[in-house]
């Protein structure tokens, strides 16, 4: 996606060809680095002013474009996914059990102890009297993110799963949209989709409608998943060209850096959100989809290979899905009972005990995941055998970039 990547020329023809199908560990540690960015937002509760405080809100204030590298990472993997099993007998039958077992027991099982076990434990734990059956059926059929618009609040334990809900909804329309277009119609369909968003947020943003409406609804938010999308489809271009076949890709990033730098240079305000809600989340998935892009280019051994190959960031990437649901009422849980909130000051500072906050939530929240991995998950995860996404030997590896080495989609 940056210029020298998407340039047309001999050296990106000859270059070597990584695969793109298979599992790519790589991609563990994106996706490790997107839930840990989840993690930093919310458990972050500071009041320190010092320069060392102040620093630390800068940095927590950006973790919320941590569900945006999800997005993309899905939409990625995903369309990847389809494309390759496009026009085999079971493709949709295999794509969604595949997804209901990766994602239904661990989200159902949340819901019941949202719904059935903590509304008792909210007195004895001090939790927030809201935490009660209120908007069930809501998180039930996947609806959270509209739930969350209509009641204009979010669930002190479940305010995260309205991404869930967006990708769930992408999973149920995206196959079917896949199918039934060509190549060169998945790409404009890709980029329909990311200007739908834009429009659709600036739409609302000039009618006055809330911030939350262009932060939760479907519509709003889906130009990421499409993004990562369209990287996929463009490493599998029919002829095998890869990027070079899209010079134009040369111009995103530098068309999203602009944004970016407005989003970190404004101070909070209505300027400052009205960037965020327009542009601001299209300019952010581009870059991490040029990040994205750049990880599974990178040769084993490089800087960025390295990077993303790490074992704390291959672990929280592999235990993500756990590590996402259970941080929120983890972090509920915390903030009212041992960790209280106001932090302790320990010599005039909250600093050192935000410190604390950090490492007690990542440690409690990977060891919930583990355990939930071992227990749970990965007993469902075995029945995927069953529902194999391929047919057929897997397509012929693609060339990528002057730069690139092996990728995957799994």
């Amino acid at each position: 996606m940056s210029s020298h990547l998407a340039r047309p020329d001999a050296a990106a023809s000859a270059a070597p060809a990584p695969r793109l199908h298979g599992h790519l560990p790589v991609l563990d540690g994106v996706r490790g680095l997107a839930v840990l960015l989840v993690v930093f937002f919310h458990t972050t509760h500071l009041s320190d002013q010092s320069v060392a405080g102040k620093a630390t809100w800068w940095l927590a204030g950006a973790g919320w474009t941590g569900v945006d590298l999800f997005f993309v990472l899905s939409g990625f993997l995903i369309t990847g996914i389809l494309w390759e099993a496009k026009g085999q007998t079971y493709y949709f039958r295999n794509f969604y059990a595949r997804r209901v077992l990766r994602i239904f027991p661990l989200y159902y099982a949340a819901l019941a102890v949202s719904f059935l076990v903590l509304p008792s434990l909210a007195g004895r734990l001090n939790l927030d009297e809201r935490i009660t059956t209120d908007g069930a059926v809501w998180y039930l059929l996947y609806l959270s993110n509209f739930y969350q618009l209509w009641v204009d609040t979010t669930h002190p334990i479940l305010g995260v799963v309205w991404s869930l809900a967006i990708e769930e909804q992408f999973y149920i329309v995206w196959p079917f949209l896949i199918a039934a277009v060509s190549y060169k119609g998945a790409i404009r369909l890709c980029l329909g989709t990311i200007a739908l968003a834009v429009a659709v947020r600036v739409g609302l943003t000039l009618a006055g409608a809330s911030e939350e409406s262009t932060y939760v609804v479907t519509f709003c938010r889906v130009d990421s998943l499409a993004l990562g999308a369209l990287l996929s489809l463009a490493l599998r271009h029919p002829e095998g060209k890869g990027l070079a076949a899209f010079p134009w890709m040369r111009w995103a990033p530098w068309l999203a850096l602009p944004v970016v730098a407005a989003m970190i240079a404004l101070p909070m305000g209505p300027a400052f959100k009205t960037v965020v809600r327009t542009g601001g989340y299209t300019a952010v998935g581009i870059l991490y989809t040029v990040l994205v892009y750049r990880v599974v280019a990178a040769k084993p051994g490089s800087v960025l290979h390295r990077v993303f190959s790490n074992r704390v960031l291959l672990t929280y990437g592999k235990y993500s899905y756990a590590i996402y649901l259970v941080h929120s009422p983890l972090d509920a849980i915390l903030r009212r009972t041992v960790l209280k909130t106001p932090l302790q000051q320990v010599a005039g500072s909250d600093f050192p005990m935000q410190l604390v906050f950090y490492v007690v939530a990542a440690v409690l929240s990977w060891g919930l995941a583990l355990v939930s991995w071992n227990l749970f998950e990965k007993h469902f995860l075995k029945l995927k055998d069953y529902f194999p996404y391929s047919e057929r030997p897997a397509p012929a590896p693609v060339p990528v970039s002057s730069t690139g080495s092996s990728g995957a989609a799994s």
